[in-house]
This record gives C-alpha cells, structure tokens and sequence, in this order.
C-alpha cells in the first residue's frame, strides 16, 4: 500500500467509504459514482484521487471511460495492518485487566 496513514485519512471521509462500498460489486465510472454519492464530477475526481493515491482504488481505461475498482491488496494491507494493530492494543489491555483482579 501507498501509505498506511494515507489509506486511513481516506477512509476518515463517509463518501470515500460509500465509493468502496459501491465498488465491492463492480468497476463503475467517476460519472456513476458521482451521482451514487450526490457529488459533482470534479468532486468525485479529487475523492477517486485521494483513493488511488491511497492505493485503495485502481483505474482503468476503457476507449474514453475510466473505471474504477477497489485495489485488493491495499485493501487486504490496510486490514493487516489494522489486525496487527488492534491484536496488540487488546493484548495489552487483557493484561490489563488480567493483572487488576
């Protein structure tokens, strides 16, 4: 993945979160997504912007239509890292806990 922190600050926004969502089923255009979200198409472009430079979102050309889909592995990346983060915090806490009685 581009950048852990670049993945996360993406998905802090819900109309990013609601392009994933859209995109789990199938590629779809800017054009699409725009009026999925109730965006404008220049909208549209700079949240797909932030997507891809996240590495979260890939592009395609298709004679003059850009598709869109969601980047598996940054995807599967970002939910390492989130695993091996929350496993950790909540070891910690267990212990926690744990050493409390």
């Amino acid at each position: 993945m581009a950048d852990t922190e670049a993945a996360l600050r993406a998905l802090a926004h819900p109309g990013r979160r609601q392009v994933l969502e859209l995109l789990a089923g199938a590629e779809q255009t800017s054009g699409a997504l725009a009026s999925a979200c109730g965006w404008t198409r220049p909208a549209a472009s700079q949240h797909l912007k932030v997507l891809r430079e996240a590495g979260l979102v890939a592009v395609r050309t298709d004679g003059n239509r850009r598709l869109y889909r969601t980047r598996r592995e940054g995807l599967a990346e970002l939910r390492a890292f989130l695993d091996e983060f929350w496993t950790g915090r909540l070891a910690v806490l267990e212990d926690e806990i744990r050493g409390s009685r």
